[in-house]
């Protein structure tokens, strides 16, 4: 995994206030990628890895969570 590379997962679980885990299986590590909902599929890009630790910044989210579907309240 170097910096720049640019991976697709799914947000698996956040850590506060707003740092999702995204499992890539290819590299067999968690990246920490920031401003994603558990369950989104999201491209990122690696922007910093330092000491094991690796770091994305969200490029796009790809699919939508369950979490993000919702019916109006009103009619």
């Amino acid at each position: 995994m170097k910096k720049g590379q640019i991976f697709e997962g799914v947000i698996e679980k956040i850590e506060f206030p707003n740092k999702g885990k995204v499992y890539i299986p290819e590299e067999d590590r968690y990246v920490i990628v920031k401003n994603g909902i558990p369950g989104q599929k999201v491209r990122f890009m690696v922007n910093k890895f330092k000491s094991g630790q690796a770091e994305g910044r969200l490029l796009e989210a790809i699919e939508k969570s369950p979490l993000e579907t919702r019916e109006p309240v009103c009619s």
